[in-house]
């Protein structure tokens, strides 16, 4: 009685690990590796829809869980309708068109010399990574915020550089490289209305 009993026990568990594997959709065995594989020629499958309210906030969900997959429907300022996974902390887009949500921001505020006339050049990306992550740190913070701006800061090639507008009058832009140096020319003094616009864009990952 004992020897079948032990047996019945092996065959449980053989089942349940069996178990372990599912695949919805079809009799047949899922791929190794995978512990749950759909598989349908005219179905899809559709994660919960929901409408969160901040990248930051699990809700409406009740806390954040690393690796959650929902898809959102609120479009907001920080929100886009589409699929979002959770990281652990924050709500992360995940968009089929890199383009459509490329990052970009205006380069921190430096100065140019205008005082002497003629062709110069500046690295746009040393002096924003100068600013970002200075080792002499940031002049200030607010509460709970990291020392660095950026944990990981993209390379000179990851980034796409624009000039929008500028004064012309004063300034002439020649040459953007690919890695941020921009070339100019010194036309006249500057005056109190002077102004150069930078934009900086975080390219597609490929």
């Amino acid at each position: 009685m004992k020897k079948i009993f032990f047996l019945l026990f092996i065959v449980s568990l053989l089942a349940i690990n069996a178990k372990a594997q599912v695949t919805i959709g079809s009799q047949d065995a899922p791929t190794p590796g995978a512990v749950l594989e759909l598989k349908s020629s005219n179905l899809g499958f559709l994660p919960p829809r929901v409408t969160l309210t901040r990248p930051s906030l699990a809700a409406p969900l009740v806390a954040h869980v690393k690796g959650m997959v929902v898809y959102n429907l609120a479009i907001t300022d920080s929100l886009r309708e589409g699929l979002y996974y959770d990281t652990g902390s924050r709500w992360v887009c995940l968009s089929a068109d890199p383009y459509s949500t490329k990052t970009w921001f205006y380069m921190p505020s430096i100065v140019f010399d205008t005082s002497t006339l003629g062709d110069f050049s500046v690295d746009l990306y040393q002096e924003f990574r100068d600013q970002f992550n200075s080792d002499a740190g940031l002049v200030k913070g607010s509460i709970g915020a990291p020392a660095k701006v950026l944990e990981t800061i993209p390379t000179a090639t990851d980034l796409y550089y624009y000039v929008t507008d500028y004064d012309p009058n004063v300034f002439e832009i020649t040459e953007i490289n690919n890695r941020g140096v921009m070339k100019y020319k010194i036309k006249n003094q500057a005056s109190d209305a002077t102004f150069i616009n930078i934009v900086f864009v975080e390219k597609p990952a490929k």
